[in-house]
């Protein structure tokens, strides 16, 4: 009886101002509400708050602009990294453990990131096996920083679960529809890419990744895999040596006028051409020949060519071209079939480079499917509505930059689509880095 009441005291019920602010989608009354429970409940609020977010992510989808609804979670999330911590993570247990909501959950997990003195860790390990895809995927991107060799078990374990169709193809309810979509290879994708973050091995199956560890655990060092380390050379498999590893993938081409340009070949290339007995073309010819399959566009359509044949069948995909304006080869993504990756292959043929670089509105029209998990995108200049005058940067790229960064944040907050960046010189490195990384993905420079 005694604990009982404790317990009734210790969490805050249901606030009718909070409650009225989120029925009337009022973002600044809502994140007022929250920010007063804390200041006046500390760690008793968590729960109620915990409501409030589940909440909000419950409210159909064009109903609570999406910046609106990210702004609502992120304030929430840091409220609690200024309360006195004693207690918070028995709460942050709690809600991961009874709350019949997933975006609560996820919640609870974000917050644990925000104290040094709670073990996110072993919250996360206690919540890999959540019947939620998106919980799992927030878990499992704790486990791929925390260096721990005690995470890879349970990582495989959860990747081998995400494998079955029972498992992914089960839909939880508790968020918007559009975050319910494909959710399960999302889940799968989070822990083969933690997998990938401990150990610096790529691998495409639960199975794989078993096998290998048992043969080189003695070997394996998180703290020395560096997957973000600028790729300097290219091998030419997968997409300029990146590794295609999506399950539902769009590929996102720049065609735009700084495309034509021509980069410098390797020193490695020039010296194999000098290499050469002079037999057939004159050394000179073979540089002519060389240079010009060093056009940018020519690259990026042969490696995006490669990339398309390589796909198994059991991949989704469509490509979006991009310069004054959008151009998808399909609306949807579509299964990678013989006959559509034939018709792929002819889009990407009919590519030719041409006018300005509307980055942000190719990367929403990506982002606009809810069942895409991953997107890669190729470019070369920063994103402009306007063009430039000759090498200076268009005066509108910068807020262009911040709007894509802040908006991406937003609509991906929960969904966790992995964007990876790969940009010729001249692209604009910091955005394309910080895109990558605000989103699951890496940045490879073409070179």
């Amino acid at each position: 009886m005694i604990l009982i009441l404790f317990l009734s005291l210790l969490h805050t019920p249901c606030d009718g101002s909070l409650d009225q602010a989120i029925r009337a989608r009022d973002t600044t009354s809502t994140i007022s509400r929250i920010r007063e429970l804390v200041e006046e409940h500390g760690v008793a609020a968590f729960s109620t708050v915990a409501d409030a977010v589940a909440d909000v992510e419950s409210v159909a989808d064009g109903q609570w602009y999406v910046i609106d609804r990210h702004r609502v979670f992120i304030t929430s999330v840091k409220v609690f990294s200024r309360v006195k911590d004693q207690g918070l993570e028995k709460e942050i247990a709690r809600v991961l453990k009874n709350h019949n909501r997933w975006p609560a959950r996820v919640f609870a997990l974000e917050v644990s990131l925000q104290r040094t003195s709670i073990d996110s860790v072993q919250l996360a390990l206690s919540a890999i096996d959540d019947v939620a895809p998106q919980v799992v995927a927030v878990a499992a991107r704790i486990l791929a920083w925390s260096q721990n060799l005690l995470a890879m078990e349970p990582l495989i374990s959860a990747m081998s679960r995400w494998e079955l169709a029972s498992t992914r193809d089960k839909v939880v309810r508790g968020g918007r529809e559009e975050l319910q979509k494909r959710s399960g290879d999302r889940a799968w994708l989070a822990c083969r890419d933690a997998l990938e973050r401990l150990t610096g091995i790529s691998l495409h199956a639960a199975d794989q990744y078993k096998n290998w560890i048992s043969a080189h655990r003695d070997q394996i060092d998180p703290s020395k895999v560096d997957l973000t380390k600028p790729r300097e050379r290219v091998t030419g498999t997968g997409l300029f040596g990146l590794d295609i590893t999506g399950r539902n993938i769009v590929f996102v081409i720049d065609i735009s006028g700084s495309m034509l340009a021509t980069d410098p070949p390797s020193e490695e290339e020039m010296q194999r051409i000098q290499r050469t007995t002079g037999i057939g073309d004159s050394i000179e010819e073979k540089i002519r020949h060389l240079m010009e399959g060093r056009r940018r566009i020519k690259r990026a359509r042969t490696e995006l060519r490669r990339a398309i044949e390589s796909l198994g069948e059991d991949k989704n995909f469509s490509i979006i071209s991009f310069s004054s304006s959008v151009q998808p080869w399909s609306d949807v993504l579509v299964p990678a079939t013989g006959k559509n990756r034939k018709s792929a292959i002819q889009f990407i043929e009919r590519l030719r480079a041409h006018g300005i670089t509307v980055t942000d509105e190719a990367l929403f029209e990506a982002l606009s499917d809810a069942t895409v998990d991953t997107i890669y995108l190729i470019t070369d200049g920063a994103p402009t509505h306007i063009g430039s005058e000759g090498d200076q940067m268009p005066v509108d790229a910068a807020s262009l930059m911040k709007r894509i960064l802040e908006d991406t944040r937003a609509i991906n907050h929960l969904r966790g689509v992995r964007i990876f960046t790969l940009g010729f010189i001249g692209a604009e490195e910091e955005f394309l880095e910080t895109l990558a990384k605000d989103n699951h993905g890496r940045y490879v420079r073409i070179r």
